[in-house]
């Protein structure tokens, strides 16, 4: 089976995509609608670039994050 994946946004009903010359004249296709979460977190329509490190230590101790705590640090 051969595919194309193009990235959409929706707007009041209204869907349009990144790189429309990746679309075909004619096609059919599934459209799968991610929440608004599930992307990358954007600032002004642009990422938000992740300063590192993650989790700021002391310098003395030693740091074994979880995943949770990873997760957690990105919200902070």
């Amino acid at each position: 089976m051969d595919f194309t994946t193009i990235e959409a946004e929706i707007d009041h009903g209204r869907v349009t995509v990144k790189e429309p010359e990746k679309l075909p004249e004619r096609g059919r296709g599934i459209l799968i609608v991610l929440p608004p979460s599930a992307g990358a977190s954007t600032e002004h329509g642009r990422p938000v670039r992740v300063e590192l490190p993650l989790i700021h230590g002391d310098g003395i101790h030693f740091i074994n994050p979880t995943r949770e705590d990873l997760d957690a640090s990105l919200w902070d």
